[in-house]
């Protein structure tokens, strides 16, 4: 098996952002039972992701309701012990430099819409999960 395949094999573990979170709401897909059907089995969200959607919760009309809907699906995932936080000790960087540092130590995929961290990952070499035709996940290597 060559490397590139040997990596896709193996990425069972997937970094999600805070648009991602937004989905169900937006788009009514459910993304943690999407992930494990492309089978991920390890959905990491760090700290700040958190952070970021407590402050979208507090916000007003769409934007507070696809908050809200995605952190109940979240607890939900996260009681089940589906769902890791990852609570790290590093100081400073924003929330995307933290998802892509996170990913590479992690030798994970990172499931995020935002166009910019897109064009990072990509940079990196790591794959990336995105919302297809608003109804479905999908990995882009």
């Amino acid at each position: 098996m060559n490397d590139t395949l040997s990596s896709k094999v193996r990425r069972k573990s997937v970094v999600v952002d805070t648009n991602a979170l937004l989905i169900p709401g937006v788009f009514g897909v459910d993304i943690f039972d999407e992930l494990e059907r492309m089978g991920y089995i390890e959905i990491i969200i760090p700290a700040p992701v958190l952070r970021e959607l407590d402050a979208l919760r507090c916000r007003k009309g769409k934007t507070k309701r696809a908050a809200e809907l995605g952190y109940r699906i979240l607890l939900r995932y996260m009681s089940k012990g589906k769902v890791l936080i990852e609570r790290d000790n590093a100081d400073g960087g924003d929330t995307d430099s933290r998802i892509l540092s996170i990913a590479k130590k992690r030798d994970a995929a990172v499931l995020t819409n935002d166009a910019e961290l897109r064009r990072k990952l990509r940079q990196a070499g790591i794959a990336t999960v995105y919302l297809r035709a608003k109804n479905r996940l999908e990995t882009e290597y």
